[in-house]
Protein backbone atom coordinates (compact mmCIF):
# COMPACT_ATOMS: atom_id res chain seq x y z
CA UNK A 1 0.00 0.00 0.00
CA UNK A 2 2.97 2.38 0.70
CA UNK A 3 4.56 1.71 -2.57
CA UNK A 4 1.16 2.10 -4.60
CA UNK A 5 0.49 5.16 -2.53
CA UNK A 6 3.72 6.55 -3.57
CA UNK A 7 3.24 5.96 -7.02
CA UNK A 8 4.37 8.87 -9.55
CA UNK A 9 0.79 8.40 -11.76
CA UNK A 10 -2.62 8.47 -10.27
CA UNK A 11 -3.56 4.96 -9.39
CA UNK A 12 -6.12 3.18 -7.63
CA UNK A 13 -7.05 -0.66 -6.71
CA UNK A 14 -10.46 -2.07 -6.78
CA UNK A 15 -11.62 -5.84 -5.62
CA UNK A 16 -13.32 -8.92 -6.78
CA UNK A 17 -16.18 -7.24 -5.79
CA UNK A 18 -15.25 -3.68 -7.94
CA UNK A 19 -15.13 -2.23 -3.93
CA UNK A 20 -11.61 0.46 -4.22
CA UNK A 21 -9.12 -0.43 -1.56
CA UNK A 22 -6.49 1.66 -2.87
CA UNK A 23 -6.71 5.35 -3.92
CA UNK A 24 -3.07 6.86 -4.09
CA UNK A 25 -1.86 10.09 -3.18
CA UNK A 26 -1.69 11.15 -7.45
CA UNK A 27 -5.17 10.06 -7.76
CA UNK A 28 -6.24 12.30 -5.28
CA UNK A 29 -4.76 15.40 -6.54
CA UNK A 30 -5.61 14.39 -10.02
CA UNK A 31 -9.51 13.98 -9.12
CA UNK A 32 -9.55 16.04 -5.88
CA UNK A 33 -11.11 13.22 -3.97
CA UNK A 34 -9.65 12.17 -0.34
CA UNK A 35 -8.99 8.40 -0.41
CA UNK A 36 -11.35 8.24 2.78
CA UNK A 37 -14.12 9.44 0.65
CA UNK A 38 -13.57 6.31 -1.64
CA UNK A 39 -11.76 3.17 0.37
CA UNK A 40 -14.50 0.92 0.45
CA UNK A 41 -17.04 2.01 -2.03
CA UNK A 42 -18.10 0.35 -5.42
CA UNK A 43 -20.57 0.40 -7.92
CA UNK A 44 -18.13 1.75 -10.55
CA UNK A 45 -18.22 5.02 -7.73
CA UNK A 46 -14.70 5.37 -8.66
CA UNK A 47 -15.95 6.90 -12.48
CA UNK A 48 -17.94 9.61 -10.75
CA UNK A 49 -14.41 10.91 -10.32
CA UNK A 50 -13.86 11.45 -14.30
CA UNK A 51 -17.49 10.89 -16.17
CA UNK A 52 -19.65 12.08 -13.08
CA UNK A 53 -21.40 8.62 -13.99
CA UNK A 54 -21.41 5.39 -12.99
CA UNK A 55 -19.90 3.43 -15.82
CA UNK A 56 -17.05 0.70 -15.97
CA UNK A 57 -13.54 1.89 -16.01
CA UNK A 58 -10.85 0.19 -16.86
CA UNK A 59 -9.71 -1.59 -14.29
CA UNK A 60 -14.03 -3.24 -13.91
CA UNK A 61 -13.24 -4.31 -17.76
CA UNK A 62 -10.21 -6.55 -16.08
CA UNK A 63 -13.16 -8.36 -13.83
CA UNK A 64 -15.24 -9.35 -16.99
CA UNK A 65 -15.18 -11.55 -19.44
CA UNK A 66 -12.73 -11.38 -22.16
CA UNK A 67 -15.58 -11.80 -25.03
CA UNK A 68 -17.56 -8.63 -23.29
CA UNK A 69 -14.94 -6.86 -23.54
CA UNK A 70 -13.54 -7.28 -27.16
CA UNK A 71 -17.43 -6.86 -28.11
CA UNK A 72 -18.08 -4.03 -25.93
CA UNK A 73 -15.00 -1.67 -26.20
CA UNK A 74 -13.60 -1.82 -29.20
CA UNK A 75 -11.25 0.83 -28.63
CA UNK A 76 -9.63 -1.05 -25.73
CA UNK A 77 -6.04 -3.00 -26.46
CA UNK A 78 -5.26 -6.03 -24.77
CA UNK A 79 -1.80 -7.13 -23.90
CA UNK A 80 -1.64 -10.41 -22.39
CA UNK A 81 -4.09 -9.94 -19.62
CA UNK A 82 -3.57 -5.87 -19.33
CA UNK A 83 -5.67 -4.05 -20.81
CA UNK A 84 -4.70 -0.50 -22.43
CA UNK A 85 -6.32 2.80 -23.80
CA UNK A 86 -6.83 6.33 -24.74
CA UNK A 87 -9.85 8.16 -24.23
CA UNK A 88 -11.13 11.43 -24.06
CA UNK A 89 -13.16 12.41 -21.16
CA UNK A 90 -15.57 15.71 -21.78
CA UNK A 91 -16.51 16.03 -18.53
CA UNK A 92 -13.39 16.15 -16.74
CA UNK A 93 -12.31 19.89 -16.12
CA UNK A 94 -13.19 22.61 -17.90
CA UNK A 95 -12.32 21.66 -21.20
CA UNK A 96 -12.32 18.13 -20.54
CA UNK A 97 -8.86 15.71 -20.49
CA UNK A 98 -7.47 12.99 -22.74
CA UNK A 99 -6.06 10.17 -20.32
CA UNK A 100 -3.82 6.96 -21.14
CA UNK A 101 -4.67 4.62 -19.08
CA UNK A 102 -3.35 0.94 -17.84
CA UNK A 103 -4.83 -2.45 -15.91
CA UNK A 104 -4.34 -5.70 -15.05
CA UNK A 105 -5.73 -7.99 -12.80
CA UNK A 106 -4.61 -9.00 -9.36
CA UNK A 107 -3.91 -12.65 -8.24
CA UNK A 108 -3.85 -14.74 -5.04
CA UNK A 109 -1.51 -17.58 -4.63
CA UNK A 110 -3.99 -19.71 -6.33
CA UNK A 111 -3.94 -17.91 -9.45
CA UNK A 112 -7.11 -16.72 -8.74
CA UNK A 113 -8.35 -13.03 -9.79
CA UNK A 114 -9.00 -11.05 -6.14
CA UNK A 115 -8.85 -7.23 -7.92
CA UNK A 116 -7.76 -5.19 -10.77
CA UNK A 117 -5.18 -2.25 -10.56
CA UNK A 118 -4.93 0.71 -12.89
CA UNK A 119 -2.67 3.82 -13.48
CA UNK A 120 -3.77 6.72 -15.31
CA UNK A 121 -1.91 9.55 -16.71
CA UNK A 122 -2.79 12.30 -17.91
CA UNK A 123 -2.18 13.04 -21.75
CA UNK A 124 -3.98 16.35 -22.59
CA UNK A 125 -0.91 18.65 -23.39
CA UNK A 126 0.98 15.77 -25.56
CA UNK A 127 -2.53 14.92 -26.40
CA UNK A 128 -3.44 18.48 -27.85
CA UNK A 129 0.00 19.14 -29.42
CA UNK A 130 0.01 15.82 -31.58
CA UNK A 131 -3.78 16.65 -32.80
CA UNK A 132 -2.64 20.21 -33.12
CA UNK A 133 -0.07 18.90 -34.87
CA UNK A 134 -2.13 16.88 -37.18
CA UNK A 135 -4.58 19.74 -38.29
CA UNK A 136 -1.72 21.51 -39.52
CA UNK A 137 -0.41 18.28 -41.13
CA UNK A 138 -3.79 18.33 -42.87
CA UNK A 139 -3.33 22.36 -43.65
CA UNK A 140 -0.26 21.91 -45.15
CA UNK A 141 -1.75 19.20 -47.23
CA UNK A 142 -4.59 21.30 -48.51
CA UNK A 143 -1.71 23.50 -49.55
CA UNK A 144 0.04 21.30 -50.94
CA UNK A 145 -2.59 19.82 -52.89
CA UNK A 146 -3.97 22.80 -54.74
CA UNK A 147 -0.02 24.58 -55.21
CA UNK A 148 -0.73 25.10 -59.11
CA UNK A 149 2.58 23.75 -59.52
CA UNK A 150 3.49 19.81 -59.73
CA UNK A 151 4.60 18.81 -56.35
CA UNK A 152 5.20 15.67 -53.76
CA UNK A 153 6.58 14.88 -50.53
CA UNK A 154 8.94 12.52 -48.98
CA UNK A 155 10.30 11.76 -45.79
CA UNK A 156 13.70 11.30 -44.06
CA UNK A 157 13.51 7.58 -45.71
CA UNK A 158 12.61 8.62 -49.37
CA UNK A 159 8.93 7.56 -49.04
CA UNK A 160 6.34 9.76 -50.22
CA UNK A 161 4.63 11.62 -47.77
CA UNK A 162 2.58 14.34 -50.33
CA UNK A 163 1.59 14.03 -54.08
CA UNK A 164 -0.84 16.90 -55.11
CA UNK A 165 -3.59 17.17 -57.67
CA UNK A 166 -1.15 19.18 -60.01
CA UNK A 167 1.43 16.32 -60.07
CA UNK A 168 -1.05 13.56 -60.20
CA UNK A 169 -2.40 15.59 -63.91
CA UNK A 170 1.50 15.61 -65.00
CA UNK A 171 2.19 12.51 -64.83
CA UNK A 172 -1.52 10.27 -64.27
CA UNK A 173 -0.76 8.96 -61.34
CA UNK A 174 -3.02 9.39 -58.53
CA UNK A 175 -2.22 9.97 -55.12
CA UNK A 176 -3.38 6.46 -53.65
CA UNK A 177 -1.03 4.80 -55.83
CA UNK A 178 2.16 6.85 -54.33
CA UNK A 179 1.85 7.49 -50.88
CA UNK A 180 3.78 5.36 -48.52
CA UNK A 181 6.47 3.99 -51.45
CA UNK A 182 10.35 4.82 -51.14
CA UNK A 183 13.03 3.46 -53.41
CA UNK A 184 12.73 6.57 -55.95
CA UNK A 185 9.01 5.40 -56.70
CA UNK A 186 8.81 8.90 -58.03
CA UNK A 187 11.53 9.06 -61.14
CA UNK A 188 9.82 5.79 -62.69
CA UNK A 189 6.76 7.94 -63.26
CA UNK A 190 9.36 10.15 -65.23
CA UNK A 191 12.13 8.41 -66.45
CA UNK A 192 10.90 4.78 -65.96
CA UNK A 193 13.48 3.77 -63.79
CA UNK A 194 14.69 4.09 -60.63
CA UNK A 195 16.71 7.24 -60.02
CA UNK A 196 17.15 9.94 -57.16
CA UNK A 197 15.33 12.74 -57.81
CA UNK A 198 15.91 16.54 -56.81
CA UNK A 199 14.23 15.84 -53.42
CA UNK A 200 16.23 13.06 -52.97
CA UNK A 201 19.24 14.94 -53.44
CA UNK A 202 18.62 16.83 -50.83
CA UNK A 203 19.11 13.97 -48.31
CA UNK A 204 22.36 13.08 -49.70
CA UNK A 205 25.48 15.08 -48.33
CA UNK A 206 26.37 18.15 -50.35
CA UNK A 207 29.88 16.98 -51.64
CA UNK A 208 28.24 13.61 -53.13
CA UNK A 209 25.61 16.08 -55.42
CA UNK A 210 28.48 18.53 -56.38
CA UNK A 211 30.28 15.74 -57.56
CA UNK A 212 28.06 13.49 -59.09
CA UNK A 213 25.39 16.45 -60.78
CA UNK A 214 27.34 18.97 -62.06
CA UNK A 215 23.99 20.20 -63.83
CA UNK A 216 22.38 21.03 -60.36
CA UNK A 217 22.34 24.49 -58.72
CA UNK A 218 22.60 25.24 -55.45
CA UNK A 219 21.51 28.56 -53.86
CA UNK A 220 21.34 27.96 -50.09
CA UNK A 221 19.60 24.85 -49.13
CA UNK A 222 17.60 24.64 -52.04
CA UNK A 223 18.65 23.02 -55.32
CA UNK A 224 17.36 23.80 -58.72
CA UNK A 225 17.55 21.96 -61.82
CA UNK A 226 16.79 22.39 -65.51
CA UNK A 227 15.89 19.18 -67.54
CA UNK A 228 15.25 17.58 -70.95
CA UNK A 229 13.37 14.40 -70.40
CA UNK A 230 13.55 12.66 -73.65
CA UNK A 231 11.10 9.68 -72.40
CA UNK A 232 8.49 12.37 -71.33
CA UNK A 233 5.63 13.22 -73.85
CA UNK A 234 5.81 11.98 -76.82
CA UNK A 235 8.85 14.40 -78.10
CA UNK A 236 10.36 14.40 -74.37
CA UNK A 237 9.71 17.55 -72.40
CA UNK A 238 11.55 20.28 -70.18
CA UNK A 239 11.35 20.70 -67.17
CA UNK A 240 12.36 22.90 -64.05
CA UNK A 241 13.05 21.87 -60.95
CA UNK A 242 13.15 23.21 -56.94
CA UNK A 243 13.56 21.27 -53.77
CA UNK A 244 13.81 21.95 -49.92
CA UNK A 245 14.76 20.29 -47.20
CA UNK A 246 12.35 19.97 -44.63
CA UNK A 247 13.30 20.29 -40.96
CA UNK A 248 11.94 19.22 -37.75
CA UNK A 249 11.89 21.54 -34.13
CA UNK A 250 15.34 20.33 -33.07
CA UNK A 251 16.95 21.42 -36.60
CA UNK A 252 16.77 18.07 -38.05
CA UNK A 253 16.29 16.94 -41.57
CA UNK A 254 12.65 15.48 -41.48
CA UNK A 255 12.23 15.00 -45.57
CA UNK A 256 11.98 17.37 -48.88
CA UNK A 257 9.54 18.75 -50.79
CA UNK A 258 10.08 19.17 -54.81
CA UNK A 259 8.30 21.42 -57.42
CA UNK A 260 8.17 20.38 -60.76
CA UNK A 261 6.93 22.79 -63.77
CA UNK A 262 6.72 21.95 -67.44
CA UNK A 263 9.12 24.31 -69.43
CA UNK A 264 8.73 23.02 -72.59
CA UNK A 265 7.01 25.79 -74.19
CA UNK A 266 8.89 28.30 -72.73
CA UNK A 267 12.13 26.61 -73.64
CA UNK A 268 10.82 26.19 -77.16
CA UNK A 269 9.68 30.10 -77.52
CA UNK A 270 13.32 30.63 -76.43
CA UNK A 271 14.94 28.51 -78.98
CA UNK A 272 12.52 30.09 -81.32
CA UNK A 273 13.27 33.84 -80.03
CA UNK A 274 17.05 33.05 -80.55
CA UNK A 275 17.21 32.03 -83.80
CA UNK A 276 14.75 35.04 -84.92
CA UNK A 277 17.73 37.61 -83.41
CA UNK A 278 20.16 35.13 -85.10
CA UNK A 279 18.24 35.92 -88.26
CA UNK A 280 17.62 39.67 -87.82
CA UNK A 281 21.23 39.94 -87.27
CA UNK A 282 21.88 38.32 -90.10
CA UNK A 283 19.54 40.55 -91.96
CA UNK A 284 21.13 43.67 -90.22
CA UNK A 285 24.64 42.38 -91.61
CA UNK A 286 23.29 42.19 -95.16
CA UNK A 287 21.12 45.89 -94.64
CA UNK A 288 24.39 47.22 -93.42
CA UNK A 289 25.99 45.64 -96.43
CA UNK A 290 23.94 47.30 -98.69
CA UNK A 291 24.78 51.56 -97.73
CA UNK A 292 27.83 52.97 -98.36
CA UNK A 293 30.92 51.90 -96.66
CA UNK A 294 32.06 55.76 -97.62
CA UNK A 295 31.39 58.25 -99.82
CA UNK A 296 33.99 59.08 -102.32
CA UNK A 297 35.33 62.61 -103.17
CA UNK A 298 33.43 64.55 -105.01
CA UNK A 299 35.16 67.85 -106.53
CA UNK A 300 33.88 70.98 -105.31
CA UNK A 301 31.31 68.93 -102.29
CA UNK A 302 31.70 67.14 -98.97
CA UNK A 303 29.38 65.14 -98.35
CA UNK A 304 28.59 63.10 -94.82
CA UNK A 305 25.89 60.16 -94.28
CA UNK A 306 24.53 57.66 -91.65
CA UNK A 307 21.82 55.89 -90.83
CA UNK A 308 20.38 54.50 -86.99
CA UNK A 309 17.50 51.93 -87.30
CA UNK A 310 15.09 51.87 -84.39
CA UNK A 311 15.38 47.88 -84.37
CA UNK A 312 17.85 45.81 -85.77
CA UNK A 313 16.76 46.15 -89.56
CA UNK A 314 14.61 48.65 -90.50
CA UNK A 315 13.49 50.75 -93.78
CA UNK A 316 15.72 54.06 -94.14
CA UNK A 317 18.37 53.57 -96.55
CA UNK A 318 20.96 55.98 -98.35
CA UNK A 319 23.18 55.52 -101.20
CA UNK A 320 25.39 57.49 -102.90
CA UNK A 321 25.55 56.30 -107.17
CA UNK A 322 28.68 56.74 -109.06
CA UNK A 323 26.99 57.62 -112.32
CA UNK A 324 30.67 57.69 -114.18
CA UNK A 325 30.78 53.72 -113.99
CA UNK A 326 28.67 53.44 -116.70
CA UNK A 327 29.18 57.23 -118.48
CA UNK A 328 26.02 59.44 -118.37
CA UNK A 329 27.64 62.63 -117.59
CA UNK A 330 31.24 62.93 -116.29
CA UNK A 331 31.37 64.71 -113.20
CA UNK A 332 28.20 63.87 -111.87
CA UNK A 333 26.86 61.52 -109.22
CA UNK A 334 23.70 60.26 -107.62
CA UNK A 335 22.45 60.93 -103.85
CA UNK A 336 19.61 58.86 -102.73
CA UNK A 337 17.74 59.24 -99.41
CA UNK A 338 15.12 57.05 -98.77
CA UNK A 339 11.96 55.79 -95.92
CA UNK A 340 9.91 52.15 -96.51
CA UNK A 341 6.73 52.56 -94.91
CA UNK A 342 6.52 49.87 -92.04
CA UNK A 343 9.36 48.27 -90.00
CA UNK A 344 11.26 44.88 -89.31
CA UNK A 345 12.13 42.11 -91.67
CA UNK A 346 9.29 43.60 -94.16
CA UNK A 347 10.70 46.58 -94.67
CA UNK A 348 14.25 46.01 -94.99
CA UNK A 349 13.26 43.53 -98.06
CA UNK A 350 11.26 46.11 -99.79
CA UNK A 351 14.16 48.65 -99.01
CA UNK A 352 16.65 46.37 -100.62
CA UNK A 353 14.19 46.07 -103.40
CA UNK A 354 13.74 49.95 -104.28
CA UNK A 355 17.62 50.23 -103.55
CA UNK A 356 18.14 48.18 -106.57
CA UNK A 357 15.65 49.47 -108.83
CA UNK A 358 16.52 52.80 -108.59
CA UNK A 359 20.32 51.75 -108.94
CA UNK A 360 20.01 50.10 -112.51
CA UNK A 361 17.31 52.86 -113.41
CA UNK A 362 20.15 55.84 -112.57
CA UNK A 363 22.14 53.79 -114.72
CA UNK A 364 19.71 54.06 -117.55
CA UNK A 365 18.42 57.59 -117.75
CA UNK A 366 20.32 60.84 -117.53
CA UNK A 367 17.49 62.69 -116.08
CA UNK A 368 16.33 62.05 -112.70
CA UNK A 369 12.54 62.02 -113.63
CA UNK A 370 13.02 59.43 -116.04
CA UNK A 371 14.48 57.49 -113.67
CA UNK A 372 11.62 57.73 -110.76
CA UNK A 373 9.31 56.68 -113.14
CA UNK A 374 10.89 53.45 -114.87
CA UNK A 375 11.30 52.85 -110.85
CA UNK A 376 7.91 53.49 -110.02
CA UNK A 377 6.37 51.02 -112.40
CA UNK A 378 9.01 48.39 -110.99
CA UNK A 379 8.00 48.58 -107.72
CA UNK A 380 4.49 49.00 -108.04
CA UNK A 381 4.16 45.56 -109.73
CA UNK A 382 6.13 43.90 -107.48
CA UNK A 383 4.47 45.52 -104.23
CA UNK A 384 2.03 42.51 -103.34
CA UNK A 385 1.82 43.75 -99.36
CA UNK A 386 0.83 47.61 -99.80
CA UNK A 387 4.16 48.62 -98.81
CA UNK A 388 5.36 52.06 -100.51
CA UNK A 389 8.67 54.36 -100.11
CA UNK A 390 9.44 57.76 -100.36
CA UNK A 391 12.29 58.90 -102.26
CA UNK A 392 14.52 61.42 -102.67
CA UNK A 393 16.88 61.09 -105.70
CA UNK A 394 19.01 63.69 -107.27
CA UNK A 395 22.37 64.24 -109.40
CA UNK A 396 25.13 66.12 -108.43
CA UNK A 397 26.91 68.11 -111.05
CA UNK A 398 30.59 69.03 -110.41
CA UNK A 399 31.11 70.51 -113.62
CA UNK A 400 27.92 73.29 -113.07
CA UNK A 401 27.57 72.83 -109.20
CA UNK A 402 24.03 72.12 -109.27
CA UNK A 403 21.71 69.45 -107.70
CA UNK A 404 18.91 68.24 -110.65
CA UNK A 405 16.36 66.06 -108.01
CA UNK A 406 13.24 64.28 -107.94
CA UNK A 407 11.51 64.59 -104.65
CA UNK A 408 8.65 61.53 -104.47
CA UNK A 409 6.98 62.25 -101.79
CA UNK A 410 9.93 62.41 -99.04
CA UNK A 411 10.22 64.76 -96.36
CA UNK A 412 11.87 68.19 -98.39
CA UNK A 413 15.20 68.87 -97.64
CA UNK A 414 16.37 71.55 -96.86
CA UNK A 415 18.90 74.06 -98.88
CA UNK A 416 21.06 76.60 -96.47
CA UNK A 417 22.23 79.38 -98.41
CA UNK A 418 25.58 80.41 -97.49
CA UNK A 419 25.79 83.88 -98.82
CA UNK A 420 22.20 85.40 -96.87
CA UNK A 421 21.66 82.40 -94.26
CA UNK A 422 18.15 81.94 -96.09
CA UNK A 423 16.77 78.71 -96.37
CA UNK A 424 14.90 77.04 -99.22
CA UNK A 425 12.91 73.62 -99.03
CA UNK A 426 13.50 71.12 -101.88
CA UNK A 427 9.38 70.09 -102.63
CA UNK A 428 7.71 67.33 -104.21
CA UNK A 429 8.00 66.99 -107.68
CA UNK A 430 5.66 63.74 -107.82
CA UNK A 431 4.29 60.87 -105.75
CA UNK A 432 6.05 58.21 -103.48
CA UNK A 433 7.00 55.04 -105.40
CA UNK A 434 4.72 51.68 -105.49
CA UNK A 435 1.07 53.49 -105.26
CA UNK A 436 0.04 53.90 -108.83
CA UNK A 437 1.97 52.35 -112.13
CA UNK A 438 2.73 55.37 -115.09
CA UNK A 439 3.15 58.59 -112.91
CA UNK A 440 4.85 60.95 -114.17
CA UNK A 441 7.65 63.15 -112.15
CA UNK A 442 8.65 65.97 -112.67
CA UNK A 443 12.93 67.48 -112.13
CA UNK A 444 14.05 70.59 -110.72
CA UNK A 445 17.60 72.08 -110.39
CA UNK A 446 19.09 74.30 -107.84
CA UNK A 447 22.65 75.50 -107.67
CA UNK A 448 25.19 74.71 -104.45
CA UNK A 449 27.31 77.07 -104.54
CA UNK A 450 30.39 77.68 -101.97
CA UNK A 451 28.96 77.32 -98.46
CA UNK A 452 25.44 76.40 -99.46
CA UNK A 453 24.36 73.03 -97.44
CA UNK A 454 21.84 70.79 -98.68
CA UNK A 455 20.58 68.72 -95.49
CA UNK A 456 18.43 65.40 -96.94
CA UNK A 457 16.61 63.41 -94.01
CA UNK A 458 13.76 60.86 -92.83
CA UNK A 459 11.11 61.97 -90.69
CA UNK A 460 12.91 60.18 -87.93
CA UNK A 461 14.42 63.10 -86.85
CA UNK A 462 12.08 65.76 -87.33
CA UNK A 463 8.92 63.37 -85.47
CA UNK A 464 11.22 62.57 -82.55
CA UNK A 465 9.35 62.68 -79.51
CA UNK A 466 10.15 63.88 -76.04
CA UNK A 467 9.27 63.00 -72.49
CA UNK A 468 6.46 65.69 -73.30
CA UNK A 469 5.46 64.40 -76.33
CA UNK A 470 6.59 67.19 -78.03
CA UNK A 471 8.08 66.48 -81.73
CA UNK A 472 11.92 68.03 -82.80
CA UNK A 473 9.98 69.56 -85.71
CA UNK A 474 11.81 71.27 -89.09
CA UNK A 475 12.26 74.48 -86.79
CA UNK A 476 15.00 72.79 -84.70
CA UNK A 477 16.31 71.10 -87.34
CA UNK A 478 16.98 74.46 -89.14
CA UNK A 479 18.53 75.94 -85.78
CA UNK A 480 21.07 73.80 -85.60
CA UNK A 481 21.90 73.82 -89.47
CA UNK A 482 22.31 77.51 -89.14
CA UNK A 483 24.07 77.35 -85.84
CA UNK A 484 26.78 74.59 -87.18
CA UNK A 485 26.72 76.11 -90.74
CA UNK A 486 30.68 76.22 -90.54
CA UNK A 487 31.51 73.18 -89.64
CA UNK A 488 32.16 70.64 -92.58
CA UNK A 489 29.64 67.79 -93.45
CA UNK A 490 30.48 65.45 -90.97
CA UNK A 491 30.31 67.89 -88.33
CA UNK A 492 27.28 69.51 -89.68
CA UNK A 493 25.62 65.83 -89.53
CA UNK A 494 26.90 64.85 -85.82
CA UNK A 495 25.69 68.04 -84.74
CA UNK A 496 21.88 66.70 -86.21
CA UNK A 497 22.30 63.52 -84.40
CA UNK A 498 23.49 65.35 -81.07
CA UNK A 499 20.27 67.56 -80.95
CA UNK A 500 17.79 64.86 -81.50
CA UNK A 501 19.07 62.80 -78.80
CA UNK A 502 19.15 65.79 -76.47
CA UNK A 503 16.50 66.53 -77.23
CA UNK A 504 14.51 63.19 -76.91
CA UNK A 505 16.56 62.45 -73.63
CA UNK A 506 15.30 58.82 -72.31
CA UNK A 507 12.61 58.03 -74.67
CA UNK A 508 13.60 55.44 -76.71
CA UNK A 509 14.16 55.89 -80.83
CA UNK A 510 10.80 54.81 -82.31
CA UNK A 511 11.83 55.34 -85.90
CA UNK A 512 14.86 54.87 -88.50
CA UNK A 513 16.48 57.87 -88.99
CA UNK A 514 18.89 58.52 -92.08
CA UNK A 515 20.46 61.87 -92.90
CA UNK A 516 22.71 63.07 -95.54
CA UNK A 517 24.37 66.54 -95.86
CA UNK A 518 25.97 68.44 -99.32
CA UNK A 519 28.17 71.40 -98.37
CA UNK A 520 29.19 73.17 -101.38
CA UNK A 521 33.05 73.76 -100.95
CA UNK A 522 35.15 77.15 -102.39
Amino acid sequence: MAIIDFLPDPTFVIDADGKVIAWNRAMEELTGVGAAGMIGKGDYEHSFAFYRERKPMLADLVLMPEEEVEHRYDTVQRIGDTLVADSFVPTFGPRGAYFWGKASPLYDDSGKVTGAIETIRDITDRKRAELELERARARLAEIIDFLPDATFVIDAEGKIVAWNRAIEEMTGIDKASMIGKGNYEPSIAFYGARKPELADLCLMPCEEVEHRYDTVKRIGDTLEVDVFIPTFGPCGTYFWGKASPLYDPAGNVAGAIETIRDITERVLAEAKLARSKAELQIAAEIQQSFLPDHIPPILGFDVAARSEMAKEVGGDFFDVIPLEVIPIEKGTIGLLIADVSGKGIPAALFMALSRIVVRVNAFRHPDPALVMRDANNIITQNSKSGMFVTLFYGVLSEQDRTLTYVNAGHNPPILYRGHDGSMVRLTLTGMFLGGLEHEEYGSITVGIGPGDIAVLYTDGITEAVNAAEERFGEERLKSVIRSSAELPAAGILEKIFESVASFVGDQPQFDDITLMVVKGLP
